[in-house]
């Protein structure tokens, strides 16, 4: 969901100018990630999709310019599967103006992976019709 809205205000012409995601977890994902090692994985990947995002964009951005962008992963046991994510996104719009767009997402972290576990049990009854 964030990529898709970088995405789209890239390609609208809109040029956003601050990124700020935050993220708290409270279960293994949560403790795994607050792990140096492993956050600062997680931070490139993240940041490697806003650049790839900003360089299809020469129009808007121009050599060596992109937005700011900051990623906060904390693990906060009582929430316990939830992850919850707060993301900021400001971007420049007309006549030197300011948008700014909040989303807040609160999901249990679990329940993301249903769809997979479900295609891999599809995908081993198909295997054995073969």
């Amino acid at each position: 969901m964030k990529s898709v809205l970088v995405d789209f205000l890239v390609g609208g012409g809109i040029k956003p100018t601050l990124i700020v995601r935050y993220n708290h977890l409270g279960n293994n994902n949560g403790m795994n990630l607050s792990a140096p090692q492993t956050f600062r994985s997680k931070e490139i990947s993240k940041s490697n999709m806003v650049d790839d995002i900003v360089s299809s964009n020469v129009i808007l951005y121009g050599p060596g310019e992109h937005p700011d962008h900051v990623v906060v992963i904390k693990y906060v046991p009582y929430v316990g599967d939830s992850k919850r994510a707060m993301d900021e996104n400001t971007s420049k719009i007309f006549m030197g103006g300011k948008n700014t767009i909040v989303l807040h997402n609160t999901c249990e972290d679990s329940l993301l992976t249903t769809p997979i576990v479900l295609d891999l049990v599809l995908l081993a009854e198909l295997s054995t019709r073969i």
